[in-house]
Formats: structure tokens, sequence, C-alpha cells
């Protein structure tokens, strides 16, 4: 009896590593995990127009605004981006570029139109910490508790396809934040499903950001003017055109980075296996973020009207089934107030999720193994959430 009880305890603690530093026990399979970074395709969902004609310049702070063609930070990677896309436009038929001196720019559409002029604060606020004020809302999360001021963050998403109603989104992704409540200055970069705005259930890349807490600035891609846009071949609105499965070891992710340029303050966001620079929010439209950031979160955010119920977040499915079936976010890393890129630590981290764990729910380790290193799992089926 006594060998028995020896032999369950010792296998109790094989499978129960909290926080540690090396790969869980029950996670060993991560060993034979592999994942392709994806970068976004553009198509005849966006049109091509004059650089310096693109909407960001109907902005009344940016009229005699100078561009900056590519982050200090990234000039190398920037000289070699046209034979990277000239490779990847080889293998993959679906991306297309623009001509020398155009952008990208989704085209504004009737039903994006009706997003923008429905939401009110209460919809587009969905990273409200107190939900009871944003009711359809939910959100979990992992973020920054250092009392100090960042300069960006980034990580790679898992990519997961969503089944998902009218009237209802799913993202996954980075927020950047900095200033109080009703002067909030935010940038939200990740991979969405939203068909309110979109039309259809294809995974894109969306952005949206605000300079005073979502009350009269701020919009989704390029719906306002804002973000400045300078990659002939990858913009916001952009597909994803694989998707991870559950169950399986190949996953698919979305590398992508906000960081704010030291030479300049612009906030670049950086995204795709070739370290694409898409553009930049200028310095001039924020005054919080202007400085950098006090705040970074990493996680997903769900919105539904209140007599529908909460849409699946992540993969669908709740950490506690583990990265083969789980949403995930990995490579978290931070810029600090040096503009080092570093890693998160656990110690300065924290988890936060407003639902019950039946609904949505995040599971954060620490160092998860060379593949994912820190990295954790968020999300699940949805439904009837609450509070």
């Amino acid at each position: 009896m006594a060998i028995l009880l020896f032999l369950i305890v010792s296998l109790c603690i094989q499978c129960y590593e909290v926080n540690g530093g090396r790969i869980h026990h029950q996670d060993k399979q991560l060993q034979s995990h592999d994942y392709q970074n994806l970068q976004p395709s553009i198509d005849d969902s966006f049109d091509c127009v004059d650089m310096y004609n693109q909407p960001a310049f109907q902005h009344p702070l940016l009229k005699n605004h100078k561009i900056q063609l590519f982050p200090t930070f990234l000039r190398t990677t920037m000289q070699n981006r046209s034979s990277s896309l000239s490779k990847a436009i080889k293998y993959q038929n679906f991306i297309r570029e623009c001509p020398q001196g155009k952008v990208p720019i989704l085209k504004t559409t009737t039903r994006q139109k009706m997003v923008t002029k429905s939401s009110s604060k209460s919809q587009l606020d969905g990273f409200n910490e107190y939900s009871e004020s944003n009711p359809g809302h939910h959100f979990a999360t992992l973020e920054t508790t250092q009392d100090m001021m960042f300069h960006g963050g980034s990580a790679r998403i898992g990519v997961y396809n969503l089944s998902l109603q009218e009237n209802q989104y799913s993202i996954s992704g980075i927020w950047i934040q900095s200033g109080p409540p009703a002067e909030l200055n935010s940038i939200q970069v990740g991979s969405d499903v939203h068909l309110s705005l979109y039309g259809d259930h294809q995974i894109r890349i969306t952005a949206y950001w605000t300079a005073d807490g979502y009350q009269k600035t701020g919009c989704y891609n390029y719906q306002c003017p804002g973000f400045v846009q300078v990659h002939r071949g990858t913009g916001f609105g952009g597909v994803l055109q694989y998707s991870s499965k559950i169950g399986s070891l190949h996953k698919f992710v979305w590398s992508v980075k906000i960081k704010q340029d030291k030479s300049t303050g612009n906030w670049w966001c950086i995204g795709g296996k070739d370290n694409v620079a898409l553009g930049y929010w200028p310095k001039k439209i924020f005054t919080h973020l202007s400085q950098g950031s006090s705040l970074i979160k990493y996680g997903g955010e769900t919105y539904a009207p209140s007599n529908m119920i909460s849409p699946p977040m992540g993969s669908g499915r709740l950490p506690k089934e583990l990265f083969k079936n789980s949403g995930f976010i990995s490579n978290l890393e931070i810029v600090d107030s040096n503009y080092n890129e570093v890693e998160v630590k656990p110690k300065e981290m924290k988890s936060n999720c407003d639902t019950t764990p039946n609904c949505y729910d995040v599971l954060y380790r620490g160092y998860e193994g060379s593949l994912y290193r820190q990295a954790f799992l968020f999300g699940g089926p949805g439904g009837k959430c609450g509070i």
C-alpha cells in the first residue's frame, strides 16, 4: 500500500510543475510541435492609392507630415524587404503588391461605414477592465504590472478559424496603452474574425486606435485619418490564408510587434514572417503614448450584443486542453524603457479574465521550451458568460 501511494504521489508531482522554468511534463509533446509564420495577403478588397494621398493625411495634425519610410530599428531588414516579398509572391500566388509609390488601403464599404457609425463607446472600448459598463464585451489577457515606461511589445499569435454570427467579433492580439480612462491612448493589433466589419468569416489582421478614450478619435484600420501605410504588399484587413487545426502539432502563427521608434517617437507595426513594417501611428496624434506606454496586454477580446451568447475566443477550446487544442500567444517580449527587446518575466505579469472559467480562461506557466519561449494559453468556447 505504501509503495502504491508513493507511485501516485510521484506521478502527480511529474504532472504538475507550476510556474517552472522548464517544459511541463504534461506538455512534452511541445518538443514535437512546430509552427509556420504567416504573411497576410491583399486582394481585390484593397485599392492601391498614392502613398502621399492616403487617408492618414486628412488628419489635422498631419497636414505637413513627412513620411518615415522605414523604422530606424529595422533599417537592414527594410532594405531587403523587396526581395523577401518577391519570394513570398512566388511561393504564395495569392499575394500581390501595389506599384511603386502606392500603398494598399482596404476599401471602405457600406457595411464598414455602418459599423463605424453605430459604434458607441461601450461597443468599442472592449478592453475596459470594468465589463459592467461594457455589456457584451469580455476578455482574457496577460498584462504587465511594472511601474515603468514601455516602448512596445511583440508576440506570435496562434491563428485559428472561428465560427461567429453577425454582430459578433473575436480578436487575439496585443494592446499598447497609456493614460487615464477618459484620455486613454490605445493601439490594438491582432488577428480577428469580424463579420460586421468585413462581411465574412475569414481571419484578418485588424487594428484599432484611439487618443481620447474612444470618445471622438479612433477607428478600425484606415476608416479615419491616423495610421500611415508604407508597405506595398501587406495592409490591415489582409487575410491570413491558413489556420491551425485542433489537435494538430503543426500550428500557424502571425507575428506582430508594435514598437516606438526612438528617433521619431512614431509607433510602428511590424508583422509576419519577414518582419514586414506595415506603417506607423505618428507620435503627433497621441498625447500620453507620445512618451511611451504604461501598459502592455496580450490576449483575447470578444463582443456580442446583449441578446446573443458570447462567441468563441482563441481556438474555441479552454486552456486546460493545453497547446495541442487551446488558443495561445507565444514568444512574449516587451520593449523596455531603454528600447531593448526582452522576454517578459512571469513575476512581472498578471492574468486577467472577466468571466467564469468554463467560458474563457487564462493559463500562464512561464517558459514553455525553445519554440514557444514565454507563452500562455487563453480563450474558450464562449456561451452565457456573464460577469
